[in-house]
This record gives C-alpha cells, structure tokens and sequence, in this order.
C-alpha cells in the first residue's frame, strides 16, 4: 500500500511539473506574440521563432535584439534568424536525412535477408532434385525431375530479377541521399551570407591546429578583424548595403588566405583567421595586407553613383603560446582588436605576451 501511495505521489508530481512547464512555455509564447504585435511586425514564423527564443533566454540572440534598441524592425528580425537561428534548421535537415539513411538501411538489409531467403530455398529444391536422380529408374521419371528442376529455376531467376530490381532502387535512393546529406553538411558548416565558415567550424579548426601545432612545435597565429563602423553604414543605407559589405570584406579575405589558413565569420560584422605554421612576423604582413586590401574599396550606389564611403578594418593578431586555451588565446587577440579600435582604428595591434 505505501508503495502505491508513493507511485501515486510520484505520478501526481511528473504531471505537476508538465503542466508547469507546458504553463511556462505558454507564457512565453505569448511574450513573443505580444512584443510582435507592439512593434507592428510581420507575425511569420521565423520572427515569432526570434522572440520567442528571445524571451527563452538565448544569449546570443537577447544580444542582437537588445543592441537594436527599442526600434526593430522585420529586416532586423530576419537577419537575426539567418544568422544565429537558421543553423538549427540544417540540424534538422541533418536529423531528418540520417533517419531516411537508417530507413534505408533497415530496406537493403531485408533485400539482402531475402536474398539469402530464396538462394537456401533453391538450394534446398536442387538437393531434392538430386535424390530423385537416384532414384531415376524410367524416362517419366527423368522428365518429372527436369520439369520441377526448370520450375525452380524459374522461380529463382524471377526472384532474382526482383530483387536486382529493388536493389537498384535502393542503391539510387542510398546515393541520393548521401549527396543530400554531403550538401547539409556543407551548408551547416558554412556561414550563408559570406560563404566563409561558420563559427561552430572555426571552433572545431582552432582546436585541430593548436594541437597539431604543439605536437609538431610549429607557430600558428590567430586574427580577429572587425569592420570599423559598421553600425552607422547599416543605420544610414540598410541592413542591405551591410550585407554588401559583409561580402566585399568575405571576398577580400578568402582571395588572401591560403591552404590550411581558416577564414572565419566569426559574429556580425566580426571575422577571424587561422594561419597555421605561421609565425607572428609572417602573420603581421597578412594582417597589413589585408588591412591595405579593404581599405582600397569605396562603396559606391550603382543607382545614383552616391559615394557612400571607404570601408575600413581594424584587427587584433596574435601568436599561440605553448600550454595557453584557446580561450585565452582569443581573449589575448581580442583585447588587441579593442586596441586597435581605440587607437584610432583602420590599424593593426599585436597581442600582448600571455601572462605568466
């Protein structure tokens, strides 16, 4: 009896805790339906995914919402779910193909079992045979055993053909879909609006080289650029004109980096770069490089031939320190961008020495 009386508690208090948590999701719902409503937005389903992440307590978008202040607009929202919610779509994608690969995995293994299947039958049917041609004694007797060897061995070319058939369809399904699945995996790995890789491959690429760096004793320098100015260009020509200059910058930096180097978009107007075997000396003359590159390039309206202004870039460079995380390492870098941007910007600044 008690430990009815416990089941029954536990029970009462799962259900308890679902409707808790049904209640709280409800709630949050209707917080993103509300700020929508108020801000006189589109009510589609990737603005309402926005807010309603926003209100779940996402740091990375709460930060990209807060920053646009009180004004925001559907172009904003947008933005925001390209850039920072679209890759749990691709997951998905990820999720949805691996689970039609199991599918027809499970298929082909069935095939194969019928394969097996038919191939004992008719070698169970020629043994038969084989007794009954022992047994031969009248030409009645021989024509009995060639017509039932030639039924079987009908039914097993039918079979066979059937299942060359099917074969063949699964094996053009399984090609389909792994060329789907190396398209998502391309995609997941690279930022949609730059065409550089994304922040998760950059993770896992600094890891990867810092390790090969220390296990082989070669240098490898790290950079992080951010376009100066950024904020005032999308203020006064549109989050359209900012993608342009999202891109031009993209262009310039894969036109400069070279073989194992990583380009990264590393988050809004900010980029990183991994230049593996490469020591500090040889990283500040890429830096400057790229620095003089983006400077040359005067944006320009195609319409009205409105010289809208030179881009600009400042970057932090810094080289990897034996026994140093890679946090610390792109804190170093980091702080020497906040340098350069507070010198005067369009410059480059090195990291200091990690501490010791």
């Amino acid at each position: 009896m008690l430990c009815h009386s416990t089941c029954m508690m536990g029970n009462i208090d799962t259900k308890h805790k679902q409707s808790a948590s049904h209640e709280h999701y409800k709630i949050l719902s209707a917080k993103a339906i509300a700020r929508i409503e108020t801000l006189d937005l589109n009510p589609i389903p990737e603005i309402y995914e926005v807010w309603y992440r926003y209100y779940l307590g996402e740091p990375l978008v709460i930060k990209a919402l807060d920053q646009l202040g009180e004004k925001v607009t559907e172009d904003d929202c947008l933005k925001i779910y390209s850039e920072l919610l679209s890759d749990q779509k691709r997951q998905d994608n990820l999720n949805k193909i691996g689970e039609q690969i199991q599918l027809s995995t499970s298929e082909l293994s069935k095939l194969i079992t019928a394969a097996r299947s038919a191939a004992g039958e008719f070698g169970s049917s020629l043994d038969s045979m084989t007794v009954q041609l022992d047994g031969i004694k009248t030409a009645d007797d021989l024509i009995k055993v060639v017509a039932g060897l030639t039924v079987e061995t009908t039914k097993m070319v039918e079979k066979n053909k059937t299942l060359e058939t099917q074969l063949a369809q699964s094996e053009k399904q399984i090609n389909i879909l792994k060329s789907n699945l190396d398209h998502v995996q391309k995609e997941a790995m690279i930022d949609g609006l730059t065409g550089l890789v994304n922040r998760k491959t950059f993770d896992k690429n600094i890891k990867l080289l810092t390790e090969d760096a220390v296990e082989n004793g070669t240098p490898i320098v790290l950079m992080m650029l951010d376009i100066d100015h950024f904020k005032k260009f999308n203020d006064t020509y549109g989050h359209l004109v900012g993608d342009r200059i999202l891109r031009l910058v993209a262009r310039t930096l894969i036109d400069n980096v070279k073989g194992r180097d990583t380009a990264a978009r590393y988050g809004g107007e900010e980029f990183a770069i991994i230049l593996p075997e490469t020591p500090l000396s040889s990283g500040l003359k890429v830096a400057e490089n790229l620095r003089r590159s983006v400077e040359g390039k005067e944006l320009i309206n195609k319409t009205t031939q409105e010289h809208m202004g030179k881009i600009t870039m400042s970057i932090g460079i810094g080289e990897f320190a034996a026994g140093e995380s890679i946090s610390a390492l792109i804190e170093r870098v980091d702080n020497a961008l906040y340098d350069a941007k507070k010198n005067g910007r369009n410059r480059v600044a090195v990291a200091k020495p990690p501490q010791k």
